[in-house]
């Protein structure tokens, strides 16, 4: 099998056609490949079919089962599994070449066979997914998402309103298509049954200059959040909206903080879990790592096609094998990512699992591109925004604080860790004022402790020659660790800094600072650098 053959044969390219110029045999192929593995994730089996990269036969191979292991938080994996290029090698490593001046030789009738066998395998796969993902919820193995109706207001046919209208609903849908672990139904749907919550969208006035967002709960009908939005300006009314979108379904927004309160401390399989991450992501208590990894090993378990779900898994198991030097099966992070992307595609958060495990990995080139692509799937996502920042910030990368910057401007219940980044950021530059302003405004909007913004805080206060405030708080923070104020400042930052490269880039700003060198003990300050 040939792409010249495959071109002609099937895919309508004339007699002239050149694999030299036109790839489009090739890429069918990867899209066929990617297929076939989204199909045997799925569906699993004995036996799979199999195209090996480079090549165009087909064959039949025992169907190697997963190397996830959820025994310790996510399971274990082989590095080998992780490399995958995405690369389309040169033409002659894929057996190209016209050949026989095109002629028809005796093989082409077989080569018809092949041909016929991949677009019905490409129609038939494509065809039994669909049918997987009616099928999904009747059976217990789909995640009971939160849902919601969107309401959007009627007018004239023709007129401003209806346009308008039509503009405000493809905007929310496209937008919130973005965001995993929420469904959107059409109030046409037909599916009230699915849905939680109702979004209504009514004009103000009859100019339509104004419009309000309502967020009501199904069964009671009552109001949870309104907001309105001024649709005179044509320039600024989508990123109004997109701001209400955020504070709507971002990972702490309206709707996941009605959901926490009926779920309280629940931390079953399921949605119940990934509230619970979201929290840990956004204070990182420690009494919930526990919980945590057993309520995502049975979630897996329980929802191993779900991509969202998965890309949770690989955030966690990523952190997981950051923090911990001997932790078991290095690497799987990616293999989750992998697995989350070839579910989804188009899942932002399965894109950036794979950027953020490439960084992890010390591919700063990759865990861009991929950064870059889930971002452009969602950009109204602040933890996609602001992880990606920080990540290119520890890569040198200079525009990592300007995605930083962006998260902390879109969403005001961005990730505490990604505003303390931020203000560390300003102090390194100098820009003391600034990092204890932000510092301080998201510590006081904070239910919980936040030790990156306390440092951030009391470095910048020290810097600024408020010494008295700085101690202060200083030994709040130490006393919160068992440890007096005057110990050795490196073994109370290292309590919660577990790089040695940013614990040493802390002591020299703690140290230019002049914090620590009026303590009463200085022996231990010296000791400790």
């Amino acid at each position: 099998m040939k792409s010249y053959i495959i071109a002609t044969d099937a895919l309508g390219r004339n007699a002239n056609f050149d694999p030299k110029t036109d790839s489009y045999p090739r890429v069918q192929m990867v899209r066929l490949r990617r297929m076939l593995d989204n199909f045997y994730l799925r569906n699993g089996g004995e036996n799979r079919l199999v195209i090996a990269p480079n090549q165009y036969a087909i064959a039949l191979e025992p169907n190697r089962p997963s190397t996830v292991d959820t025994n310790d938080l996510m399971g274990e994996s082989d590095d080998s599994e992780v490399r995958e290029s995405a690369e389309l090698p040169p033409m002659d490593a894929m057996g190209e070449g016209r050949g026989l001046d095109h002629r028809r030789d005796a093989r082409r009738p077989i080569a018809r066979v092949l041909v016929g066998i991949i677009l019905a395998m490409l129609t038939g796969v494509a065809a039994y997914l669909l049918w997987l993902d009616r099928d999904a919820g009747q059976d217990g193995r789909e995640i009971a998402y939160p849902a919601f109706v969107l309401d959007l207001p009627t007018a004239a046919a023709g007129s401003r309103e209806e346009e308008l209208s039509e503009s405000i609903g493809n905007h929310l849908v496209g937008r919130l298509k973005g965001f995993g672990g929420i469904r959107v139904f059409d109030s046409n749907a037909g599916t009230p049954e699915k849905s939680g919550y109702l979004i209504k969208v009514r004009f103000l006035n009859p100019k339509a200059d104004k419009v309000e967002l309502r967020l009501l709960t199904r069964d009671s009908g009552e109001i949870l959040w309104s907001t309105e939005i001024d649709t005179s300006n044509a320039a600024t009314w989508k990123l109004e909206l997109d701001r209400a979108i955020v504070s709507l379904v971002g990972n702490y927004g309206e709707i996941a903080q009605s959901e926490l309160s009926k779920v309280g401390n629940d931390f079953s399989a399921g949605y119940p879990c990934l509230l619970q991450f979201d929290l840990y992501i956004r204070y990182r208590e420690q009494e919930k790592v526990k919980p945590l990894r057993k309520c995502l090993r049975q979630s897996v378990k329980r929802f191993p096609n779900d991509a969202h779900l998965l890309s949770v898994a690989a955030f966690a198991r990523n952190m997981a094998e950051q923090s911990e030097a001997d932790i078991r099966g290095k690497g799987l992070g990616m293999v989750l990512a992998r697995k989350a992307e070839a579910i989804d595609h188009d899942s932002a958060a399965a894109n950036f699992a794979i950027a953020q495990s490439a960084f992890f990995a010390g591919d700063c080139a990759t865990g861009v591109a991929w950064g870059k692509k889930a971002l452009a799937l969602n950009p109204l996502n602040s933890r996609i925004s602001g992880y990606l920042g920080l990540y290119m910030i520890a890569c040198d990368l200079p525009d990592g604080e300007s995605y930083a910057v962006r998260a902390l401007e879109f969403d005001p219940n961005v990730d505490l860790t990604i505003a303390g980044a931020v203000a560390f950021q300003m102090l390194k530059r100098g820009d003391a004022v600034s990092a204890r302003d932000l510092s301080a405004r998201y510590m006081a909007s904070s239910l919980r402790d936040e030790p990156a913004l306390e440092l951030t805080y009391i470095l910048s206060c020290a810097m600024l020659k408020d010494l008295t405030e700085a101690r202060r708080a200083w030994k709040i923070l130490a006393e919160r660790y068992g440890l007096s104020e005057s110990a050795p400042p490196r073994e109370v930052l290292s309590r919660w800094i577990s790089s040695p490269v940013l614990l040493n880039e802390v002591m020299r700003l703690a140290d230019q600072s002049g914090l620590f060198h009026q303590f009463p003990d200085n022996s231990k300050v010296k000791s400790s650098r």
